[in-house]
């Protein structure tokens, strides 16, 4: 992901603008690996700001997809906070910028827990 994911500007862009990222190598934090119970890198956890887990991605990205799981995570926590209207939104926006991607093949179902 260092060389292909991570420097892409589209990718940084979109993490900068709608969250607030933390990078932990497990190597030298066991202590988060085990809190967040990480036993395969890369890991992508959506939290929320009190530290509750809303989403998770295992596994290589590249830069679009990548963005779209983080959009996936996004409305997963919206909808998780009984934030349907961000929540739709955020799926409306993965569905039309990203709309072969595996995050978005995804967002039926997240759609149809949506109440309302």
């Amino acid at each position: 992901m260092d060389t292909v994911s991570y420097p892409d500007s589209r990718l940084a862009d979109f993490v900068q603008k709608y969250l607030i990222p933390l990078r932990v190598h497990t190597n030298a934090a066991p202590e988060w690996a085990r809190r967040f119970s990480i036993r395969y890198t890369p890991t992508i956890i959506v939290l929320d700001d009190e530290g509750k887990e809303h989403y998770r991605s295992v596994g290589f990205l590249p830069p679009e997809e990548f963005i779209a799981t983080l959009m996936l995570g996004i409305a997963t926590l919206h909808r998780d906070r009984g934030r349907t209207e961000q929540a739709r939104a955020m799926l409306n926006w993965l569905q039309t910028a990203h709309p072969g991607s595996k995050a978005a093949a995804s967002a039926n179902e997240l759609r149809a827990s949506l109440s309302g």
